[in-house]
């Protein structure tokens, strides 16, 4: 998947570990590695995922200065592995840069005060440089649209959560619905014989401009995912998270955003779905100008490593 990433927001990497797995131990020692040829004053990971838990552990296993960028991220669901990950993560880091002070206060809690500090969140930057581009051309889609994305475990290899998932886009069946569908959905949908309503329509997996491409078009955004929740309050567009928790609690607390939980909820959901089409959403909470605010610090760290930085 990286490929078409790289690709599109026109980067590409130094150095490629080729590990191709989710192994944490593998790509620590990868790093490890790495580190032990390279000699980096600081190491910087991103998010949550078993390759930034991975790197964590290996700064911290060759002594070397870690920073954690989206730090503090919480949704008290310890069942999430990227839960598990992002506080072990927040623990290990020597500098932690988190995208909005409730995010700063969750750290306070647990204890982590120092060198804590406010930047935003880099998404902001990306989206919206990306979103100003005419992306009209990669839409095909000229009527108004719901954008349905769904991949976690919980959702989409449970049979019955599948089946729940169908009941539910039945009662908004005066909507169209487009479906960027993962490969494994919809291999389970076939194998458990679940047929999707006819308002629903299936497109193969899109890279991030055609997503973008569809994000700014909808009308509304359900979806699974913590990254899609913060693009589709910064893109204006309200979100219905079809999980029980979220790690993106601002977005809730200002209405941009409502949790449902397809195995435990009884609400109509096409209520739900009204309510949020006729949300308006006026600002979002994680930053502006956020790239330059943080490299302006990763600077300052870099200059005075020991000194106490004022940001």
């Amino acid at each position: 998947m990286k490929d078409i990433f790289f690709d599109e927001l026109d980067s590409k990497s130094d150095i490629d570990l080729c590990c191709n797995t989710s192994d944490i131990d593998i790509i620590k020692f990868k790093i490890i590695d790495l580190i032990s040829r390279i000699k980096p004053s600081l190491m910087i990971v991103y998010g949550d995922t078993n390759s930034s838990l991975a790197g964590a552990l290996a700064a911290h296993d060759t002594k070397t200065k870690l920073i954690h960028i989206e730090a503090g991220l919480r949704s008290f669901d310890m069942r999430m592995p990227e839960e598990r990950n992002r506080i072990k993560i927040d623990q290990l880091a020597d500098y932690l840069f988190c995208p909005t002070t409730l995010s700063r206060e969750y750290l306070r809690f647990e204890g982590i005060k120092e060198n804590v500090f406010v930047t935003g969140n880099l998404i902001v930057d990306v989206c919206q440089k990306f979103a100003r581009m005419d992306l009209n051309a990669r839409n095909n889609f000229d009527e108004e649209f719901i954008l349905l994305t769904l991949h976690r475990a919980e959702n989409v290899d449970d049979v019955n959560s599948l089946k729940i998932l169908v009941i539910k886009l039945q009662e908004i069946s005066r909507y169209k619905i487009v479906f960027p569908i993962h490969p494994r959905t919809k291999k389970n949908l076939e194998v458990n014989k679940i047929n999707l309503p006819q308002n629903v329509i299936t497109i193969d997996p899109v890279g991030y401009l055609d997503f973008l491409a569809l994000l700014k078009k909808t009308k509304l955004v359900l979806t699974d995912s913590g990254g899609v929740q913060e693009e589709a309050i910064i893109l204006g567009k309200p979100c219905i998270t079809l999980r029980n928790t979220t790690e993106r609690s601002e977005s809730i607390l200002m209405g941009a955003n409502r949790l449902y939980p397809l195995m435990q909820n009884h609400e109509n959901f096409a209520d739900v779905v009204k309510e949020m089409l006729n949300t308006k959403i006026h600002k979002q909470p994680y930053g502006e100008s956020v790239t330059s605010k943080t490299v302006n610090l990763i600077e300052k760290i870099l200059i005075k490593p020991q000194a106490k930085i004022h940001y």
